[in-house]
């Protein structure tokens, strides 16, 4: 809380300099942010129904930094930029990759966390292990399940351009494409490897990754005063070690089981 305290002190000037956005936010109350419904360790739901996980924990220091409560709209992945655009919400903290592509749309804050994109494999099917090589010596024959819209479809259309691209709604359900082995391979982020192992101890990650990606918070491209304060309080929690702390919590020590 200390921590939390110091932090507030060195961006308060920001908040009495601009105006925009952050006002609209203050005077609501509430912070809406995007999310799609379940991305573990990022975000999720507990036994009980709360959603939890490092970004959910980063949104609600954020929501206490402005003074504002903060509310969760849940939103598929394939429609979640468009619903920014239009005013569904004002952020999206979804671990979301900063791309060209989704810049032409949003404007991204600087990195808040780095991940990449990992095929993964189920490990009875290849016993002895697969490679991204074989995966390219399969040519067409070679099938890989992937999120709808996700930078794991972007990165498997451009390593493995002569495979099948199997697209689905959720990861769950990419996942379930290699543990019954309608798909040879998933790929998607390596840090989701951790909890799908303990869901289907079946699935292997293959070392190597094909991307390294940086993970930003999007907002409209009109509300720049916002843009810039998300930026201070990033800067801020790394500097504090913030973020570190986060990683350790959500990524490491708790438990996805």
């Amino acid at each position: 809380m200390k921590k939390l305290l110091v932090v507030l002190i060195m961006i308060v000037s920001v908040v009495v300099i601009f105006g925009g956005k952050i006002e609209e936010i203050q005077k609501r109350g509430v912070l809406l942010i995007g999310q799609d419904p379940a991305y573990a360790p990022f975000y999720a739901i507990d036994e009980k129904g709360n959603r939890i996980g490092h970004d959910v924990e980063l949104a609600n220091l954020i929501g206490e930094l402005l003074g504002v409560k903060v509310k969760f709209v849940i939103t598929n992945w394939d429609g979640i930029i468009p619903a920014l655009m239009s005013n569904k919400f004002d952020i999206i903290l979804a671990a979301m990759t900063i791309t060209p592509e989704r810049a032409l749309k949003v404007n991204f804050t600087d990195s808040y966390y780095q991940t990449g994109q990992a095929l993964m494999y189920n490990s009875k099917k290849y016993p002895n292990g697969l490679t991204i090589n074989d995966i390219k010596n399969m040519g067409k024959k070679a099938k890989i399940a992937v999120q709808l819209g996700s930078t794991g479809e972007i990165a498997a259309r451009k390593n493995f351009q002569n495979a099948q691209i199997l697209t689905f709604e959720t990861v769950d359900a990419a996942a379930y494409q290699i543990i019954t082995k309608k798909a040879d391979a998933m790929v998607f982020d390596d840090l989701y490897y951790g909890t799908l192992v303990k869901k289907y101890n079946l699935i292997k990650m293959v070392q190597q990754l094909l991307t390294k990606e940086n993970l930003g918070i999007a907002v409209k491209k009109s509300d720049l005063d916002l843009l810039l304060w998300l930026n201070t309080v990033i800067e801020c929690l790394k500097t504090d070690g913030t973020l570190e702390q986060l990683k350790q919590k959500w990524m490491i020590d708790y438990d996805w089981k």
